[in-house]
């Protein structure tokens, strides 16, 4: 099943994921004087990659919440007849000639949100650059970092494209971002996925978390930092490229597979401040050896050969490879942790296992759609305008 498969079902993973995500949450509060940014990334696509996820990035540096918040996309420099941008959200995005604009319910002060979009390949040639902007219903006063221009790049190479999505945490089982109490134990969750054209065949992620929140197990293939605050794992199972992953929603057990979740329990310390949000969190994804030939891609061996030590696979595209998360505390105080750490399975940093942890189908993009928990606007009788 290839990314342009993918997107068909896109549209309503997504709209489910925003809908889990609160969009139809009261009206935020009125907009002051503030400064909106934005930013590109995931704009290269591996040589014969049929699509893959980007992001433009917008954060919110003003004391205040910014309303009205638009999120405008150019594609007047993109020759769409080589890569074609479908509408990110059909429900809160309207497109009008070469210009498509996505309504944002509201942005709070300090919050930064990552708008995904799909970058599909359509034909050969040479795509142009893609110009997206922000704005907001109020006046900016920096209006000058409100606008991004990136070069949307089909590489000449293949390789990996390993993207990273890792939301705000806690989220419940049907993913909305909740609040954890400090002193409590929660977990944070993320997910890799192989937008390349090569599979790599084993995976390094380092896991840094916010202040005042730390790992509460060690497992085994992880080294941590003296602080409990920052690990690096390394797993000796590869990802194919998502073109390559089976066209069942639920691949046999055993792959081949194109992305894996990750869950990792954490504390929220008892002195933490609360209510906030507590930023710094970030994952990082790096691929350990590299099948040359895509076609053998489905069959690379599920561990390195012994007494072989994976070196880092070269990344098409290493601008979305991290990606950072907060954690949201609540007031009040809670109890308990402390002492030893308990050491876990090898795999305990997986979700059930590399088999249960597999994203078929659309669901790939509808966990790509919640990163950041970004909340757009439904309007009931008009849509933004573009």
């Amino acid at each position: 099943m290839n990314v342009r498969t993918r997107a068909l079902a896109y549209a309503g993973a997504a709209a489910a994921g925003l809908v889990a995500a609160g969009a139809l949450a009261a009206p935020a509060l009125a907009a002051g004087p503030t400064d909106l940014s934005l930013s590109l990334s995931g704009t290269t696509l591996a040589a014969t990659a049929s699509g893959k996820a980007a992001f433009a990035t917008v954060t919110n540096k003003g004391a205040e919440a910014a309303t009205d918040v638009i999120i405008t996309f150019d594609l007047s420099d993109l020759d769409t007849s080589v890569v074609e941008v479908p509408l990110p959200d059909p429900g809160a995005c309207a497109q009008s000639g070469k210009r498509i604009a996505c309504a944002v319910e509201s942005l709070k002060a300090g919050a930064t949100i990552d708008l995904p979009f799909l970058l599909l390949r359509a034909g050969d040639g040479t795509p142009g650059k893609l110009t997206v902007s922000v704005s907001h219903g109020a006046e900016d006063p920096q209006a000058g970092n409100d606008t991004a221009t990136a070069a949307v790049t089909v590489s000449e190479s293949s390789g990996s494209d390993l993207t990273v999505v890792a939301p705000d945490a806690p989220l419940n089982d049907e993913g909305v971002l909740g609040t954890a109490v400090p002193g409590e134990e929660t977990q944070i969750e993320y997910i890799v996925v192989n937008f390349g054209d090569q599979a790599v065949s084993g995976l390094r992620l380092t896991i840094r978390l916010p202040e005042h929140v730390t790992f509460v197990e060690r497992e085994a293939g992880c080294a941590y930092t003296a602080d409990n605050r920052t690990a690096t794992c390394t797993y000796d199972f590869g990802l194919v490229p998502a073109d390559d992953e089976p066209a069942d929603d639920e691949p046999a057990e055993g792959g081949p597979y194109a992305a894996a979740g990750f869950v990792n329990r954490v504390k929220v310390s008892e002195d933490a401040p609360g209510p906030a949000v507590l930023d710094g969190g970030i994952v990082t994804a790096e691929g350990l050896g590299v099948e040359e030939v895509p076609e053998v891609a489905a069959r690379i061996a599920s561990k390195l050969p012994a007494g072989v030590e994976g070196v880092s696979a070269k990344d098409i595209d290493e601008s979305d490879n991290s990606d950072e998360f907060s954690v949201h505390v609540a007031a009040g105080g809670g109890g308990g942790g402390g002492g030893e750490l308990p050491v876990t399975g090898v795999q305990a940093g997986l979700i059930g296992g590399v088999g249960l942890a597999v994203v078929g189908g659309g669901i790939a993009m509808l966990l790509v759609s919640r990163r950041r928990r970004i909340v757009l606007a439904v309007p009931d009788d008009e849509r933004p305008t573009a």
